[in-house]
């Protein structure tokens, strides 16, 4: 007759063995990277599942062989991010909140205006997709240019040539202030590596503040190619000044908010750095394929190629690529897509102008087309 000791051992046993394949299986799903808290939902709205990302491949010791296997991102992530939109000017809370993008790279203002910030429960609207889950928003800030119409202007800087800056006192033209960008009305280079420019950008209470205190994930640089541009040409540090400077941003953000998303736009000259591309966490690229030398015309090959090559050293190290290109005609746009989600960038088309939000691949021919915009 079996004792009630032996009977017990028995049913533990083979509870044991049930398990076993449950506990395996679970084992080998953990995804590589580790896993963030879950996007806050909507009542009602069923959670995302974690995607594979097939671009990217877990992060590996040095001399060590890259594992061939898919990595699983937690939707909500950068990394995650199968589409994007972009728009600055005009902006709409209501229409951004409703539109399907993953990723989204807005002003911090309606207008650029501080006085027409967006506020913090806009912005909270904004960072929920329309099925509950988690969006990333970007603000854009220039760093490499100062701009006439934000909060820090003073209406006295528009008035002098650039020549005057060493016989006008610093109140009348600030030493940082270059010369005007014809392409882009109100916006004027700056010598970035000068401490009065960044302390307005990085400063107690400065522009960086602002977008931390509005409550965006991070910020997408623009006119960090102004350390090849001609406003740098002179200083032989151009290059080290503008690393350190996007490093001050860096370190400031992620003080302040632990994961904060720091993404420069173009200036893909710059990632044949390591450090530098450790620093930031993608890179958002204008024209790649199209538009570089001539409106909506392809760019050369040669320069396609040098660009791209530099560009998949990012998503080598499972880093992401924004990438948006200036077109309208279907032709061009799916050659584009095409090319673009080969490399494992993420697409966007839209206006020059910016100054609406385009859903889906082609232009909405209901609104009006605009050449330039304020940005």
């Amino acid at each position: 007759m079996t004792s009630c000791f032996e009977l017990t051992r028995r049913v533990v046993a083979l509870a044991l063995l049930t398990a076993l394949p449950a506990l395996s299986a679970t084992a080998q799903t953990t995804p590589a990277f580790p896993q963030a808290p879950a996007a806050p939902t909507q009542a009602g709205a069923q959670a995302a599942a974690p995607v594979l990302n097939t671009c990217t491949a877990a992060p590996v010791v040095a001399g060590a062989t890259p594992a061939a296997a898919p990595v699983t991102l937690l939707p909500g992530t950068l990394a995650a991010a199968k589409s994007w939109g972009y728009q600055l000017v005009n902006l709409d809370p209501k229409a951004l909140a409703a539109s399907p993008y993953d990723v989204l790279v807005i002003d911090y203002s309606r207008d650029g205006s501080d006085a027409n910030a967006l506020t913090a429960a806009e912005l909270a609207a904004i960072k929920l997709k329309p099925d509950g889950s988690k969006r990333i928003v970007l603000s854009y800030l220039s760093i490499g240019e100062a701009e006439s119409y934000r909060y820090y202007w003073s209406r006295v800087w528009g008035w002098f040539p650039t020549f005057m800056a060493p016989i006008l006192p610093n109140w009348a033209l600030p030493s940082w202030r270059s010369k005007l960008n014809r392409d882009w009305g109100g916006n004027y280079a700056v010598r970035y590596w000068e401490p009065t420019w960044q302390n307005i950008i990085v400063g107690p209470g400065g522009y960086l503040d602002r977008i931390l205190k509005a409550g965006f994930d991070g910020v997408w640089l623009d006119k960090v190619d102004s350390a090849l541009e001609d406003v740098a040409a002179n200083n032989p540090r151009a290059k080290a000044d503008m690393f350190g400077f996007v490093k001050k941003i860096a370190e400031r953000g992620r003080a302040a908010r632990p994961g904060f998303i720091v993404l420069p736009q173009n200036a893909d000259e710059l990632l044949d750095d390591a450090d530098y591309r450790a620093l930031i966490d993608g890179i958002g690229k204008e024209s790649l394929l199209f538009g570089e030398d001539a409106e909506k015309k392809p760019n050369a090959a040669a320069a396609v190629a040098a660009r791209t090559a530099r560009l998949k050293k990012l998503t080598a190290e499972g880093k992401t690529v924004l990438a948006v290109e200036y077109l309208d005609d279907p032709t061009d746009i799916a050659k584009a897509r095409a090319d673009l989600t080969t490399n494992c960038f993420v697409p966007h088309f839209a206006e020059r102008s910016l100054e609406a939000l385009r859903i889906g691949d082609m232009p909405d021919p209901s609104k009006p087309k605009s050449a330039k915009g304020r940005r």
